[in-house]
């Protein structure tokens, strides 16, 4: 099926595996994983962070999602002229590493905090409400969440989740697999 899909869209997706589960589940979501959509000359790619920020075919990255289930969403109108420069933001993270602490800074970077900082350092435009992991269901995963942070728990550390970017007011939703 054609989906109508632009240069600087946000994509969507569920991938399988402890961490992805954990994380749809504490933000009440069905997307663990999002990335951005790039039209280069070879075909569109998705702009990712997963391991080491890169760029991975979006047949590929859609094939990857649970039932390869996804959702795309865009920039309302307004905001559309700033993709050259956000999708240039976002190309500064290449090969940055995979940040399992979900921790502010640019040293590592996770799939959601690569879209937000990449709008937020180009345009200055705040994408969505960082939601602290005390305001999540993180009750079940005390364990887990111990065992990443090697020991802490961060009950006041702050996060950009997919789920805010799905439902941020300055975007809208274009597609979503049935």
């Amino acid at each position: 099926k054609n989906v109508d899909v632009q240069n600087g869209d946000f994509i969507f997706q569920h991938l399988s595996g402890p961490l992805t589960e954990m994380i749809a589940d504490m933000t009440h979501s069905k997307y663990s994983h999002c990335g951005i959509i790039v039209n280069k000359p070879s075909g569109f790619v998705v702009l990712q962070a997963i391991g080491p920020v890169k760029e991975t075919p979006l047949n590929e990255w859609i094939s990857y999602g649970v039932g390869r289930k996804f959702a795309i969403v865009r920039l309302k109108k307004e905001y559309q002229k700033n993709i050259p420069i956000i999708i240039r933001e976002a190309t500064v993270f290449l090969n940055r590493p995979y940040d399992i602490q979900f921790e502010w800074d640019d040293q590592k970077i996770y799939c959601s905090e690569l879209i937000y900082k990449a709008v937020f350092n180009a345009t200055s435009i705040r994408l969505a409400d960082f939601v602290r992991l005390s305001d999540m269901k993180w009750q079940p995963y005390e364990k887990t969440i111990r065992e990443i942070t090697g020991g802490a728990l961060p009950l006041e550390r702050e996060m950009i989740t997919p789920e805010s970017l799905v439902v941020s007011d300055k975007v809208e939703l274009v597609y979503v697999s049935k």
